[in-house]
Order: C-alpha cells, then structure tokens, then sequence
C-alpha cells in the first residue's frame, strides 16, 4: 500500500503542478517523489539538492550514509604519501588495515589532509567482485573476507570485512560465494569520496 500510495501521489502532484511539501523518513520515498530534498539531521539542514546530486555529490558523510540503499560504505583511516601518490591507510590495530592507493582527483582533494584522519567513502554497485584470471585496469584491488552472501535473483550482496571494517559490495548474480572466503574486490575510485575524520564534511 506504500509503494501504491507514493505512486498515486507523484501522479497527483504532476497533473496539478502544484508545490508540494512531503515528510519522511524513509530515503526511498525522497529519491523518487522529490524534485528537490531536504536533509535534515537533529532538526538541521545537511544538505538541499536534487536528488541525483544527493547520491552522486553529498555534503558530508551523513547525507552520503542516508541517501543509496544499501548505503555507502566508509573506512576510516588516514592518508600518506608514497612515491608522488597519496594512499588511503586504514585505521585497523588488530592487523594491518587496506591500503588504497587513490587516483589523481582523490589525490588532488585530499592534498590539505596528508597525515590527518579521513574517511573513505565507496557505494556497494562501486565494490566489483573479480572473474578468476582476470586484473582491473586502473583500479585498486583489495583482499577481503566474506561473511555473508545474500543472493537476490537480479543481483547478490556480499558483506565483506577488511579486519577492521564491514561493507557491501553489489555484484553480479551468477558468482558464488560461501563464508570465510577470501576474495579480491576492485574500488571505481571514479565514484569514491573522502571526508573530514572530525567534521565528516565531504573534501572538494
């Protein structure tokens, strides 16, 4: 009844043209009803935009957790420079944590905080499982463990742990996997973020 409601109302609010204010809590419903969202967090404005620009370009780490379903992955950790590039180090004490060597507009974003801590931050469509025998060009590749897989018909989620970290990765439906597997994942850095480790504001 929810899904047939927010249809009902999106048709009504294209066949009046009127300006229409809706409250939710539920992402969802703002993704595909709004033209323009307001994110609000302990009753403050986090971000106004369009709803695409909320996914692709969030303000601050909150925004980029609250918008996608499943949400954005973070790491949190810190960055170093090695060979003229700078390289995302996770924050792990156990073991050492991943390392992300990040591509040239990562590297120009995150110039002011070499040594300071940050977060990284990657969608789970923009984890990618790798084929046997094959290598990404261009893109980080990580070791990871599986601790579930959720097989969903058109896609399957894998929740994955670094060690330090948990996230989701969405790949394709024909892999499988069990748990405790170690498998190796490519990063689309083209798509990742980093954020303040202590405002969470996003680096641009």
């Amino acid at each position: 009844m929810r899904v047939s409601t927010r249809t009902d109302i999106s048709k009504l609010h294209a066949r009046l043209g009127a300006t229409m204010i809706y409250v939710t809590h539920d992402q969802v419903e703002a993704m595909t009803m709004g033209d323009r969202i307001c994110v609000m967090k302990d009753g403050h404005i986090q971000q106004v935009a369009a709803p695409l620009e909320l996914y692709n370009q969030p303000d601050n780490a909150f925004v980029a957790g609250f918008i996608g379903s499943p949400p954005m992955n973070f790491f949190k950790g810190a960055l170093q420079t090695e060979a003229n590039h700078l390289v995302f180090v996770e924050e792990n004490t156990a073991s050492p944590g991943v390392r992300i060597a990040l591509d040239s507009e990562l590297s120009r974003r995150g110039a002011s905080h070499i040594g300071k801590s940050v977060i990284f931050g990657i969608r789970p469509e923009d984890v990618h499982d790798l084929p046997v025998g094959t290598a990404p060009e261009g893109l980080p590749v990580i070791e990871v463990k599986v601790d579930v897989s959720e097989p969903m018909g058109a896609e399957t989620l894998l929740y994955l742990s670094t060690g330090a970290s948990s996230f989701i990765a969405r790949v394709r439906p024909t892999d499988r996997f069990t748990a405790d597997q170690r498998v190796k994942v490519s990063l689309d850095l083209s798509k990742a973020h980093l954020f303040d480790g202590t405002t969470e504001r996003a680096l641009r």
